[in-house]
């Protein structure tokens, strides 16, 4: 995880070598009401989020264009203690 100054979350850099890619869904309307409880800087794309939703929990990415677009991606639900697992493994670029 790289510290930027200025900077408040963390940062997601490139995926490290033989890491694990995770699946990607076009979002649900189930989404909408999740609670974010963890997410990272803003200031570069792809922005992730830890979502907790009905005793689960996913990650949500949103890539934003240079066309100020965006599109948004999500994780499969998993049992909130194994999404903590995997959300650590995206900040540290082990998964992506």
């Amino acid at each position: 995880m790289e510290i930027i100054t200025g900077c408040i979350s963390p940062h997601v850099n490139q995926a490290q070598e033989g890491h694990m890619k995770l699946v990607w869904h076009k979002p649900s309307r189930a989404g909408d009401h999740a609670r974010v409880v963890a997410w990272s800087c803003d200031c570069r794309s792809p922005v992730y989020e830890l979502r907790h939703l009905g005793g689960q929990s996913y990650i949500r990415k949103t890539e934003y264009g240079g066309d100020g677009g965006k599109t948004i991606y999500e994780t499969h639900r998993w049992s909130c203690d194994e999404a903590a697992e995997i959300w650590a493994a995206v900040l540290a670029s082990q998964k992506v």
